[in-house]
C-alpha cells in the first residue's frame, strides 16, 4: 500500500508540473490540424476563383493573407509554449542545486558544532 501512496503522490507531482505544457501543446495541434483544413479549403477556393472577378480574387488574396498572419501567431504559440517549458525545467534545476548547497552548509555547521 506505502508503494501505491508513493506512486499516486509521483504522478500526482508529474501532472501538476506538466498539466499546462500538455494541456497547450494538446490545444496547439488541434488548432494547427483546424489550419491545415482550412488553408486546403481555402487553396481550394483560391484555384476555382481564378477565373472569375476581381472581387472574389480580392477576398481570395484578403483570406490568403489572414491564414498567414494566423500561421505566423501559431508558431509564435509554439514557440512560447517551448520557452515556458525550458523556463520551468531551468526552475527545477535551480532548486534542486540551492536545496544541495543548503544541505551542504549544514552538513558543514553540524561538524564545524562537533569540533
Amino acid at each position: 500500500m506505502n508503494s501505491l501512496r508513493k506512486f499516486d503522490k509521483r504522478s500526482s507531482q508529474w501532472f501538476v508540473r506538466h498539466f499546462y505544457v500538455i494541456f497547450f501543446e494538446i490545444i496547439l495541434v488541434v488548432v494547427f490540424v483546424l489550419f491545415f483544413v482550412l488553408t486546403i479549403n481555402v487553396l481550394n477556393t483560391a484555384a476555382d476563383a481564378r477565373s472569375r472577378t476581381a472581387t472574389e480574387q480580392l477576398l481570395v488574396n484578403q483570406s490568403l493573407i489572414g491564414l498567414l498572419i494566423l500561421f505566423l501567431l501559431l508558431l509564435n504559440s509554439f514557440w512560447i509554449l517551448f520557452m515556458f517549458s525550458g523556463i520551468l525545467r531551468q526552475s527545477n534545476i535551480l532548486k534542486n542545486i540551492d536545496f544541495n548547497l543548503s544541505r551542504r552548509g549544514t552538513d558543514r555547521r553540524n561538524r564545524d558544532d562537533d569540533n
